[in-house]
């Protein structure tokens, strides 16, 4: 058999015949799910469905499609401001005041420049309306399935490809993310680059080839990025595919292959530059969204569950903000006053993100390994067949890949860990939804496959007197087969015990620190059975709502250790850190449960930071057995890591990291 159908077909007839009827087809795909795309849009919203994509922040589109330039108005004029926060459907540029004002001071949408200027580009089109952009929607479903068949393409034949496209088209999930235009944007380009990728590995390309495709990827990168700056997580498997996985073997073409990474990042830097510049000199979130994606939710939304600590215990863009601007204070105070989403955020938040990758690298490797796993179910999930159903299917592709090539089998591991891995950095539909189509690839090419090699066995066997080698091919066969059966296994494994074993150690050591530091009494004042609160200053001046948010860039950090009796405490008692509710956006307002221990052990260590507007603390046990002693750490600006935690009488001797379990 030959390696890939699409291979075999392209050698045994005319090109140019194979490449006009996969256009025909391709054509056909985008015009019908482009309608499809389009129309569940507008059903959509006709049926009174609001779609949430920050539809405020689309100033500069519609300054744009009036002809004002990507700019923002000093005042935002009510119509305008009316359309903005959709309490009206369209806007028409004549309600625009003849003497409006507009310019640049407080432009943050900069990184967004190339979305808005496309979405701009549909009003002029079609007028400025939040209904009537579903042309824009269908344009951009309909790219997406025309990649997703050209990807699959590459891999099966024209039938089984039309089949994935269809599949992909009609899924739920694809359509339930559709109206949410900003995160669906991505899609296409997502899905071009993923294309490129795997032409670069499974054709033997001539040199020019394979630079102008990794020119192509750079590009696509780039003007991507401006679309979503997400798209930055797609650098690193152009690296490695370009690295180990090109046609020829790791070491040779070295020159070409440095030549690719330099095309590639010049067609970058030229596609994406003024978003570069704009997210480098004032800052992009680069790296809020990584850290959003550890808070506890998620632990829930992967399955995992493990060790003494937590990252925070809330999905809030505040929050956050107030613990990166924390560690700023103790750690960076060179940066000063940290503005949300600023350069100094940036730069603040990657070096926070640097100390939990290095404390807590095997929880990192377990969440993208469960993520891969839920991203192999996804087709699977409406079907209510069994959650390993995806890895199954995964590890038969894998195996059937390996029966003619290790080096594709290996870069088929690396594609599915990655692409279906990454989404762990946030695990929401949102960023996983568009990678359906990777276990819908591998369903089609492992019933053609197994079509095929049924086809060759029947003719084989009407044909005996054939001289064809048929022993030694299935020999080589199987020796490729058990060699990738037992190699991948201890690729997956070996790491993840390494790195368990080391985690083990940081963050025992960690945690150990919070008990050895020195700590203060903490004044609270009972005000009620369990309850305890600051005392309150009542002569000092209420702050405004915009104040109070403000300080959140240079917050009041305080680091408590509660130490409780959890064995006298009553089943199921809970601890409640309360913050003002006066002020939403800073109600950090959290509940943890008291884990059961065994009669007579000692007390539990239960750490918190908390922020500005903290209030106080309430016990869901009154008694006073129940809560011993309420500190506060003394020098907690030595600590890099404020993390919630609760030590429980032996915590040393649990493992300190993350494992797999069932999804609540």
């Amino acid at each position: 058999m030959t390696p890939l159908t699409a291979s075999r077909v392209l050698a045994t007839r005319p090109r140019a015949r194979v490449l006009g009827v996969d256009s025909l087809l391709g054509v056909l795909l985008f015009l019908c799910s482009a309608a499809w795309g389009g129309a569940y849009y507008a059903r959509s919203i006709a049926s009174g469905h609001h779609p949430f994509f920050y539809q405020s922040y689309f100033e500069p589109a519609v300054m744009t499609a009036c002809g004002k330039g990507f700019l923002i108005t000093e005042r935002q004029p009510p119509a305008l401001r009316a359309f903005l926060f959709e309490q009206t459907d369209r806007f028409s540029c004549d309600e625009l005041p003849r003497d409006l004002e507009v310019g640049t001071r407080g432009l943050y949408q900069r990184p967004w420049r190339y979305l808005m200027t496309t979405v701009a580009m549909a009003w002029r089109l079609l007028g400025i309306s939040w209904s009537g952009l579903a042309p824009l929607f269908g344009v951009f479903y309909g790219a997406t399935t025309l990649l997703a068949y050209a990807l699959c393409r590459l891999i099966v034949g024209r039938a089984a490809a039309f089949a994935c496209a269809a599949a992909l088209c009609v899924s739920p999930l694809q359509l339930a993310n559709l109206p949410n235009l900003r995160d669906y944007a991505k899609a296409p380009f997502t899905l071009a680059l993923a294309l490129t990728l795997i032409a670069l590995v499974v054709r033997p390309w001539r040199r020019r080839d394979v630079l102008l495709l990794a020119l192509c990827y750079g590009l696509i990168l780039g003007i991507g990025y401006g679309f979503r700056t997400d798209l930055l997580v797609d650098i690193p498997p152009f690296l490695i595919t370009v690295a180990l996985f090109l046609p020829g073997g790791v070491l040779r073409n070295l020159p070409a292959k440095i030549a690719a990474v330099a095309l590639s990042g010049a067609g970058f830097l030229a596609a994406g530059w003024p978003i570069i510049t704009t997210v480098v000199s004032s800052g992009g979130c680069q790296w809020h969204v990584f850290l959003l994606g550890l808070a506890s939710p998620f632990n829930d939304a992967l399955g995992v569950k493990g060790g003494s600590y937590e990252w925070g215990h809330l999905y809030n863009d505040e929050y956050l903000w107030a613990t990166v601007s924390s560690y700023a204070n103790r750690f960076r105070p060179d940066l000063g006053y940290i503005d949300y989403c600023s350069h100094q955020y940036d730069i603040a938040s990657w070096e926070y993100l640097r100390h939990i990758l290095a404390t807590f690298p095997a929880d990192m490797m377990t969440r993208a390994y469960v993520s891969a796993v839920h991203v192999l179910n996804l087709p699977f999930q409406r079907f209510n067949i069994a959650d390993y159903a995806g890895t199954l299917l995964a590890a038969a592709f894998v195996l059937g890949i390996s029966s003619f090539s290790v080096r594709l089998a290996l870069f088929a591991v690396f594609f599915i860990l990655y692409f279906g891995g990454h989404p762990a950095i946030q695990f929401l539909p949102r960023h996983y939804f568009l990678f359906e189509f990777i276990a819908w690839l591998m369903l089609a090419f492992l019933i053609e496959r197994g079509w095929r090699l049924f086809a060759t066995m029947r003719r084989d066997r009407q044909t005996r007197g054939s001289t064809r080698p048929f022993g030694a091919f299935a020999t080589e066969t199987v020796r490729r087969i058990v060699l990738c059966a037992l190699v991948v296994p201890a690729m997956l494994l070996a790491p993840l015990a390494a790195l368990r074993a080391y985690q083990h150690g940081r963050a025992v050591r960690l945690l150990e620190s919070y008990v050895a530091s020195p700590t203060s009494a903490f004044p609270l004042e009972s005000v009620g059975p369990g309850n305890f609160r600051l005392a309150v200053d009542r002569k000092a001046p209420a702050l405004s709502a915009v104040d109070n948010t403000a300080t959140l860039g240079d917050p009041k950090t305080l680091f408590l250790e509660l130490q409780l009796n959890a064995a006298a405490c009553r089943p199921g008692t809970t601890i409640t850190f309360q913050y003002n509710p006066a002020y939403p956006d800073t109600n950090f307002s959290q509940t943890v449960a008291l884990l059961a221990v065994a009669a007579g052990s000692p007390p539990t260590r239960v750490f918190e930071p908390v922020y500005s507007q903290f209030q106080g603390i309430d016990v869901s046990d009154p008694s006073p057995v129940c809560l011993q002693r309420v500190s506060a750490v003394d020098h907690a600006g030595r600590l890099a890591l404020l993390l919630p935690a609760q030590l429980p009488s032996g915590w040393k001797s649990q493992p300190q990291y993350q494992r797999i379990v069932a999804r609540r």
